[in-house]
């Protein structure tokens, strides 16, 4: 079969253009005006096709023009081409654009109440073509990840480590309550001054996976004038509400979790505004990076959030 630049092939797109053209006007001065031809140029062009075709495609007399039943089948495939072609020239757009990429997001847990399910359906309205594949991981396997190219972008608590090679936007403030036994004390306050856990237990993931949030818990508590007593460390939102409503410890839950979640045995308290730390979260993908797909949906992320960082 002969190639794209192979002498056999007797035609090119610019060719079957110009005969569709004709074809589709069946009028040798509309269609040079169409094409920004003169008629006799036109008429030239047409003959050079059939030339090198081998077979007549219009039949000329002095009624008019009219397709052979040749010309009716060179149509019908033109027709065809040309449309595949206008589409690869489109998607090669697109691909260039983001809009047809894959793109790797990985978000905490937290996101999963707030900002990811807003995000991933305004992407699906304005890029329908944008595949986004998503997976839950810590802040600190979210920087790892990035790091290594196996992310794209990422949904992290902020701050990171400014040497990660990573470009952050802090988006979203979430204000950052407590989850409690439901027959704790505190179980019917309003509100939990923090320095009334003083006494408790604390259920807490370990630090490596999110170590800036973890110090921003601890140092909370130590403003509130006690070192918190992490009596169980647990991974996962769930295994660390389970910890709670089995009465092992108290635990620090982000208000938008405690505000969309139930928990058999667990009741959710915010803490009261002097002594209530707060998530901060964001974007995060690397500095320079030229992933188109990620651009795009950064661009959602920037959008849907602005003017609005207060959880």
């Amino acid at each position: 079969m002969p190639g794209i630049n192979d002498p056999e092939l007797a035609v090119d797109l610019g060719d079957l253009r110009l005969f569709a053209v004709v074809a589709e006007e069946l009028h040798f001065g509309r269609a040079a005006a169409r094409l920004h031809l003169s008629q006799p140029g036109l008429s030239y062009r047409v003959k050079a096709l059939e030339e090198a075709l081998g077979y007549q495609v219009l039949a000329r007399n002095r009624r008019g023009v009219r397709l052979t039943s040749a010309g009716e089948v060179l149509l019908a495939g033109a027709r065809r081409l040309l449309g595949e072609a206008h589409r690869v020239v489109d998607d090669g757009g697109r691909v260039a654009r983001g809009e047809l990429a894959t793109v790797r997001v990985g978000f905490v847990g937290t996101a999963l109440y707030s900002l990811l399910p807003a995000v991933l359906r305004a992407a699906r309205v304005r890029y329908p073509a944008l595949q986004v594949r998503v997976a839950e991981h810590k802040s600190a396997d979210q920087v790892r990840l990035l790091q290594l190219g196996q992310l794209d972008l990422g949904l992290v608590h902020l701050p990171v480590d400014p040497d990660s090679g990573l470009e952050t936007t802090p988006v979203l403030e979430d204000p950052v309550g407590v989850a409690l036994p439901d027959g704790h004390r505190l179980a019917g306050e309003d509100a939990i001054a923090l320095a009334d856990l003083a006494g408790d237990a604390f259920v807490l993931f370990p630090r490596e996976l999110e170590p800036r949030t973890y110090d921003r818990y601890t140092e909370a508590c130590v403003a509130a004038g006690f070192a918190p007593r992490v009596a169980h460390e647990a991974t996962g939102l769930q295994t660390i509400l389970a910890l709670v409503a089995a009465g092992m410890g108290v635990a620090f839950v982000a208000r938008s979790v405690a505000r969309d979640l139930t928990r058999s045995g667990v009741v959710f308290r915010p803490l009261t505004r002097t002594t209530a730390p707060r998530l901060v979260t964001g974007p995060a993908r690397p500095a320079g990076g030229d992933h188109p797909g990620a651009a795009l949906l950064h661009e959602v992320i920037l959008d849907l959030t602005s003017g609005d960082k207060q959880g």
